[in-house]
């Protein structure tokens, strides 16, 4: 089947939009009662990129919510080379079935046999989202998966994290900022006293990646100070155990590769690492047999107009 240009859901609530034809992203997830976009808007200008083992990230739409697998960040692994933040950002994705509120698309990777769908359900405020990978190759095949959404913020929100966590793994920070990779950090505030759950702005130039330890609460979020709107993400921790958090306030890329992003990312995740070739020696790692199927949900929802989130303690 056809990719389309766009998918859409739309309710009293939200209203999403998807584009298969750019790595089967979620490109808009708008509230109704207030206009507020919580997603970042692509910039990118030109044609999109051809899928690539070489191809980088910061090539593509690099916004709203995208689908890291088999891999975060690119190298060798077991079973071969995996590209830059997976496969399937770099690939349309075809519609298979499309109603009133539901959108189901899928894709096959490059790099590994793998089919990656998923379906979208918009049931009053809250966006479902179903995965579903199939190994279809004729060999075993592992990966690891991160969802990868970018959303949009401004000075004064505030990122609220499982009530658990008191403390974050750092795996990147721009000019070691914060400290090198590996170092434990606290959790809102750290050593050095930077708090690190209410947000800057772009002229900060910042950049960091964090990793959460083992999670028993699958919910966090992002507090929206300009309307008092919460979007809240929930994920089962069974299967997504861990929440990457990336906080970039101008940091990244470099000038003379593209437009610097604005955006805090909350990734829930198989793997407490970006790398494929990590996840598998850390035993993290997913493992399919031929034919065999993971599946696992997320679910987006933005809650009316408050002060303060209950995620707040």
């Amino acid at each position: 089947m056809a990719t389309s240009h766009t998918g859409s859901l739309e309710n009293d609530h939200l209203t999403v939009q998807l584009i298969p034809a750019e790595g089967g992203r979620i490109a808009s997830l708008r509230s109704r009662p207030t206009g507020l976009e919580f997603l970042t808007q692509s910039t990118r200008t030109g044609p999109f990129p051809k899928p690539s083992l070489d191809g980088l990230f910061q090539t593509g739409p690099c916004a709203g919510i995208e689908e890291c697998l088999p891999t975060v960040g690119a190298g060798p692994a077991q079973g071969g080379f995996v590209p830059d933040h997976g496969d399937y950002w770099q690939l349309p994705w075809q519609v298979l079935a499309r109603t009133d509120g539901h959108l189901r698309v899928s894709a096959d990777g490059f790099s590994r046999a793998l089919r990656f769908t998923k379906d979208l359900t918009l049931q009053e405020s809250t966006l479902h989202v179903r995965y579903r990978v199939e190994n279809i190759g004729a060999v075993p095949q592992s990966f690891l998966y991160a969802c990868h959404p970018l959303f949009a913020v401004s000075a004064g929100d505030r990122i609220l994290l499982p009530r658990e966590v008191r403390e974050l793994a750092l795996n990147y920070s721009r000019d070691n900022r914060i400290g090198k990779r590996g170092s434990i950090v606290g959790w809102p505030v750290t050593a050095s006293g930077i708090r690190l759950d209410v947000t800057a702005g772009p002229e900060t130039g910042t950049a960091e990646m964090f990793y959460t330890g083992r999670l028993h609460e699958g919910l966090c979020g992002i507090w929206r100070r300009a309307t008092g709107e919460m979007l809240e993400v929930s994920f089962d921790t069974a299967r997504l155990p861990h929440l990457g958090l990336w906080i970039c306030y101008g940091g990244w890329p470099d000038p003379s590769d593209g437009p610097r992003q604005y955006a805090i990312a909350l990734e829930p995740t198989t793997s407490a690492c970006n790398t494929l070739a990590e996840a598998q020696q850390l035993g993290s790692a997913v493992e399919l047999g031929v034919g065999q199927t993971a599946e696992w949900q997320i679910q987006f929802v933005v809650q009316g107009t408050r002060r303060l989130s209950p995620l707040i303690s």
